[in-house]
């Protein structure tokens, strides 16, 4: 499931059990040189925009997320260098909050565990900063980590009904696109996504487009829209392409 991408070892934070795990954190994105897309919070929307294609897609259950486009080649992050740095100003979130991830409880949907992957290399008995005190109460670095957590969650859900608005709604469309790379003439394909239709939304009836306006609705469907500006961009990044002949308004 996309919630555990990057995830190979979850494991549940426990006070007793990790009471001397310290944290020390990586000095490289290298967990996401495959990764093509990432799901992206609404309120990421207007930074995002700036850098990433973002498009929605609709899951078996059909709920509808968004994710930003990190790549149109497969298996390759377009925006990771050799040294598994970055490469755009802004890394979202879903990113950022690594190795740490909320967990489900069983019989409590409102309740949540912190939980963390073994397997990321940040974790230490002796080096780094500490998670829990002597006491065995979390400390300020592991509370703070808490709260983005918990900002992520309540987010997340906000987005998915932000989304499920705009399909209620008649907003999100189909999209399919094909793109020419000029350089080499390589081809690129989107497929099985949903963005928002343009034309629909600036024919709103006036109660309705005051009601997106307010809520911030308005401004996440227009981030969306200009960020499809980004998918010639993001072409060529791709393997093959020559940096130098992507325009200067997409650098």
């Amino acid at each position: 499931m996309a919630e555990l991408l990057f995830y190979n070892r979850p494991a549940r934070l426990n006070r007793i059990t990790h009471a001397k795990l310290r944290y020390q954190p990586l000095t490289n994105l290298e967990f996401t040189r495959k990764s093509t897309s990432v799901p992206l919070m609404a309120a990421e929307f207007p930074m995002a925009c700036r850098h990433y294609p973002i498009v929605c897609v609709q899951a078996p259950d059909g709920t509808v997320g968004a994710v930003a486009v990190l790549s149109l080649a497969e298996g390759v992050n377009s925006f990771l260098d050799e040294q598994g740095q970055w490469t755009a100003p802004y890394v979202p979130a879903f990113i950022r909050r690594y190795p740490f991830v909320l967990a489900e409880i069983p019989g409590k949907p409102d309740d949540f565990d912190v939980a963390f992957d073994e397997g990321s290399g940040c974790f230490h008995p002796k080096k780094g900063e500490p998670l829990f005190d002597e006491q065995g109460a979390p400390t300020e670095f592991l509370r703070a980590q808490v709260v983005f957590l918990q900002n992520f969650h309540a987010e997340h859900q906000r987005t998915r009904v932000a989304l499920a608005t705009l399909q209620a709604d008649g907003l999100l469309i189909p999209y399919n696109v094909d793109i020419v790379r000029g350089s080499d003439k390589t081809n690129f394909a989107v497929r099985n996504t949903l963005v928002v239709d343009e034309t629909k939304l600036l024919n709103l009836p006036d109660d309705k487009a005051v009601t997106y306006l307010k809520s911030g609705l308005l401004a996440m469907a227009y981030a969306q829209v200009i960020s499809l500006q980004n998918l010639i961009a993001v072409a060529n990044r791709a393997p093959g392409s020559d940096t130098d002949l992507i325009p200067w308004w997409a650098k």
